[in-house]
């Protein structure tokens, strides 16, 4: 029986050697212990024996399984070679088999469980050795058939491995890669299907997929949280999953029932890329005793996840230097066309620097522009096809075109360009070819002739005034034809090119012209760089040409000056004469203190000559003329402002002199600083002596005629008072009379003693007010109270405007008050019945101000020239000195001012300011 067990090795397919050899063993120690043999084979992945073989048919066999976790003790008794009893009651698979028990007795090699035998009946302890004498060989060639089915499948997997390796060493695009990769896993570990997740931004995305239809796919995106895929990316570990009950508790992405899963990340540089879950392990392939993955299965998928990022990575890189690779080719032609473009460039800079070297090398205006556009248009300069120089006219706002160089039309091209090279060949030097050149090149040509008498205005269209006044290169193009068409369309005219660029001409502060180029017969693009070059050929250009201007204005401006210098030569000798010869004394000071100049005038005054003083400090003015006056000189550097001393009375040995000073500033306009003092001085004590003698004399014309006044003013009471007392004589018996008479006695006293009172008030100096601080509105209102019932009567109508409530000023309330009354008092009298009052106070340029206005008739012009001269009144009764009184004490006592501000048909305003400080 063991031989047919052994020839069973080779006469078997693999995937029936397990079968066979159960079945056949379990019928051959049926026949020998004349009973039913049950073989039960452990499934350690699954922690459970399942019954594989028997010497009945019987439908539980490959479908009853008993699990260790619901038989208790089973594991350890198994392990412990000690028999363990089933109730075949408790398994409804059983029934088949017509027993009610069966024990389990162990399989084991190197303390290893292989299994179990099933017998229906208890064995006796004979029975029970003998039976494991039996069993012994059996036991071995079980153990040797399940190893060498492992043998095989190891071998049918290195054949995967080899066809995977292959795949890893000759793919290089990593979607093919991933594809064939995925039918490999299926195919190798005999999987329902492989999916593919990419681990993209916390997520698991389905990138590929071999064995399921596209309708069994229920999810494209998975949350790493909720899935086994995400637990395999979190824990960067493959792992295993057997068993319904495990897939329970997570988020299954396909509608199908799972039974066993693998699940392995791939790792790229220990960085996570993805994840490769493999489902269901398919019935009728392999060599094990079982359906599910195995750890076997795990190991082989790590080993390809594994070596699937190194592959991954092996792609990447090789993408990488590809692409590398690719931009250095790309480099190496950028970098050869770049030296190419550079080598350009440093000629065209070379030949810029040659043509700057030639135009500076000519102060002829007309030779310059030549040799420029020489050097624009020649093979050994810029090589433009032609240029036209246009100068500025800024008066008109007009470019008037003046030479044009180049080619006239296509027929003429290469016998021009070919005779101008031959000719520029024969000089050694770029510079001397300009210069000799430009000598004989006409300007006459037919170009040039072509634009005769044609100007372009370039005010008020933007691409020219942008050119000419901005100073901006302009580089026209085909496109910026068609949408600025009406700007550009008399250039076209002229050009008849669409590609062109302006180039102005500018110095140092003004453009001087334009230069338009273009390469109409080569038709070659005007590149950045040469637009880079011609912006520097602006600058050196246009400086060189403003350098022949400034030239040529130059030496007239020379041939001007000199004729200037003789008229200013003449002018100041005439100037010293005027100073030398002025009646006043004239010094002039420095900012240092230093005199500057010094008269004959002065020379005499403080008898020192001008050679002696000149350069000294004005420290020897301090004996003539005091401290005070040469502080004053100082200060007018900080005022900025002339001072003028009138009537200033310097002591000169036993006599006084009166001098007029004055103190100016010396002032530098242009630079707007003050440089120096010019100090004059007038001696005017003479006229000071005859002013006092005038003064002298109108004071006792006045005091004469303030006598007359007086004694016409006190004359009329004293004469009503003597006829009442002359009557009160004649009346002594009349005591009515007399009572009546004394009362108009005493009136007129009263009205004399007022007179008196104000001759002395106007007459005598000024007082010394006392100051204090003064609401002036306050005050305002107590006299507005005092006059209510005159405007009551008249039916004025009074507005009081106040800028502030409070308008406080220092004063003396009480002579303030007084002014105030005289002004109110007056505008009351001045109006009508049903004419206005309107008082105005507030503050303005540091003083406080009063301005009272009312519509009454106004004053006439003959009698506004006098109103505030002593004793002049319109009024019946008055002495005329209400008004010069207010002024005296506004203008004498503090400081202020008062006057008529105006007096018309509409108005008269009256107005006093006093100052804050």
């Amino acid at each position: 029986m063991l031989n047919n067990l052994l020839r069973s090795f080779s006469n078997e397919p693999p995937t029936k050697l397990l079968k066979t050899i159960l079945n056949n063993t379990a019928k051959s120690l049926a026949e020998k212990f004349n009973t039913d043999i049950f073989i039960f084979i452990h499934e350690p992945p699954r922690n459970l024996i399942k019954l594989l073989g028997a010497s009945n048919d019987c439908q539980a066999i490959e479908k009853f399984k008993i699990y260790f976790s619901d038989n208790k003790g089973l594991y350890e008794s198994l392990l412990k070679n000690q028999i363990f009893k089933i109730t075949v009651g408790d398994f409804e698979e059983l029934h088949c088999l017509k027993y009610n028990e069966i024990f389990l007795i162990p399989i084991n090699i190197n303390d290893s469980l292989i299994g179990a035998f099933g017998v229906p009946k208890h064995f006796s302890e004979k029975e029970l050795e003998k039976f494991h004498e039996e069993t012994i060989s059996y036991s071995v060639i079980l153990k040797m058939t399940m190893e060498f089915l492992v043998l095989e499948e190891t071998r049918n997997r290195l054949d995967y491995v080899e066809k995977i390796t292959d795949l890893f060493e000759n793919i290089l695009d990593e979607k093919k890669l991933m594809k064939e990769i995925l039918k490999t896993i299926q195919d190798m570990l005999h999987a329902e299907g492989v999916i593919f997740w990419k681990y993209e931004g916390n997520k698991l995305i389905l990138k590929e997929y071999t064995g399921f239809k596209e309708e069994v796919i229920s999810d494209m995106m998975l949350d790493t949280e909720s899935s086994l895929e995400g637990m395999a990316i979190k824990n960067k570990k493959p792992f295993l999953v057997v068993g319904r009950k495990r897939f329970k508790e997570f988020k299954i992405p396909i509608a199908k029932e799972l039974l066993s899963a693998l699940y392995a990340p791939i790792l790229i540089d220990n960085i996570e890329y993805g994840v490769i879950s493999v489902y269901n392990r398919e019935e009728g392939y392999g060599f094990r005793p079982y359906k599910h993955f195995d750890e076997f299965d795990l190991s082989s998928l790590r080993n390809i996840t594994r070596r699937l990022g190194l592959a991954l990575s092996r792609i990447y890189l090789y993408d990488k230097l590809k692409d590398e690779i690719e931009k250095l080719i790309t480099l190496k032609q950028n970098h050869e066309n770049l030296i190419k473009v550079q080598r350009d460039h440093l000629d065209k800079l070379n030949s810029l620097h040659k043509i700057s070297q030639a135009v500076r090398t000519t102060f002829d205006k007309t030779n310059a522009i030549k040799i420029m556009l020489m050097g624009l248009t020649s093979v050994r300069g810029l090589k433009f096809n032609r240029a036209l120089y246009l100068e500025r006219d800024r008066v008109r706002g007009i470019l008037i075109p003046k030479i044009w160089i180049g080619p006239a039309d296509d027929d003429d091209v290469e016998a021009i360009w070919k005779n101008a090279n031959k000719r520029a060949l024969k000089y050694g030097d770029i510079v001397q070819y300009l210069r000799e050149e430009a000598i004989q090149l006409p300007t006459n040509n037919k170009l040039t002739e072509s634009v005769k008498n044609k100007v372009i205005v370039y005010k008020g269209q933007t691409i020219l005034e942008r050119a000419v006044t901005k100073k901006h290169i302009i580089h026209v193009v085909p496109q910026m034809l068609k949408f600025k068409k009406d700007e550009l369309q008399y250039l076209y005219d002229i050009i008849q090119y669409d590609e062109f660029v302006i180039i102005p001409i500018t110095g140092k502060w003004e453009t001087k012209g334009i230069v338009i180029a273009d390469n109409k017969f080569t038709g070659q693009e005007i590149s950045a760089t040469d637009i880079e070059i011609l912006r520097l050929f602006q600058d050196s250009i246009g400086l060189s040409i403003e350098t022949i201007e400034n030239y040529e204005e130059l030496k007239e401006k020379t041939k001007s000056l000199e004729e200037q210098k003789n008229l200013i030569d003449f002018y100041r000798r005439f100037n010293e004469n005027i100073l030398q010869n002025l009646a006043m004394a004239v010094i002039v000071i420095d900012r240092k203190g230093k005199i500057l100049e010094w008269n004959k005038k002065a020379e005499v005054f403080f008898d020192k000559p001008r050679e002696h003083v000149i350069g000294e400090t004005t420290d020897i003015l301090y004996e003539k003329l005091g401290a005070d006056v040469v502080n004053s000189i100082e200060s007018i550097f900080f005022t900025r402002e002339e001072m003028k001393m009138p009537k200033y009375i310097i002591s000169t040995g036993d006599e006084e002199k009166v001098f007029d000073i004055q103190l100016s500033p010396l002032w530098n306009r242009d630079l707007d600083v003050i440089e120096g003092v010019i100090v004059t001085f007038d001696d005017v004590t003479e006229n000071y002596k005859m002013e006092k003698e005038i003064a002298r004399r109108e004071k006792l014309a006045a005091i004469g005629e303030m006598t007359a006044r007086v004694a016409h003013e006190i004359k009329n009471p004293l004469t009503i008072i003597g006829g009442f007392v002359n009557r009160m004589m004649k009346k002594l018996d009349n005591p009515e009379k007399i009572k009546q008479y004394s009362n108009i006695i005493k009136d007129e006293l009263e009205r004399l003693e007022s007179i008196v009172s104000e001759i002395l008030e106007f007459s005598r100096g000024s007082r010394i007010p006392t100051f204090e601080i003064v609401d002036m509105n306050e005050m305002i209102d107590e006299i507005i109270i005092m006059y209510h019932d005159f405007l009551s009567q008249k039916n004025l109508d009074l507005k009081f405007e106040k800028m502030f409530d409070k308008i406080e000023v220092k004063c003396d309330r009480s002579r303030v008050k007084q002014v105030l009354i005289n002004l109110i008092k007056n505008a009351i009298e001045a109006t009508n019945d049903g004419d206005y009052i309107k008082i105005k106070t507030g503050y303005e340029n540091n003083y406080a101000f009063f301005e009272i206005e009312n519509n009454g008739d106004p004053i006439p012009e003959d009698v506004q020239q006098k109103i505030f001269s002593p004793f002049f009144t319109t009024k019946v009764q008055g002495t005329g000195l209400g008004l010069p009184i207010c002024k005296k004490i506004i203008e004498e006592e503090h400081k202020g001012k008062l006057y008529l501000v105006k007096s018309d048909e509409q108005s008269t305003v009256f107005r006093f300011e006093i100052p804050l400080n």
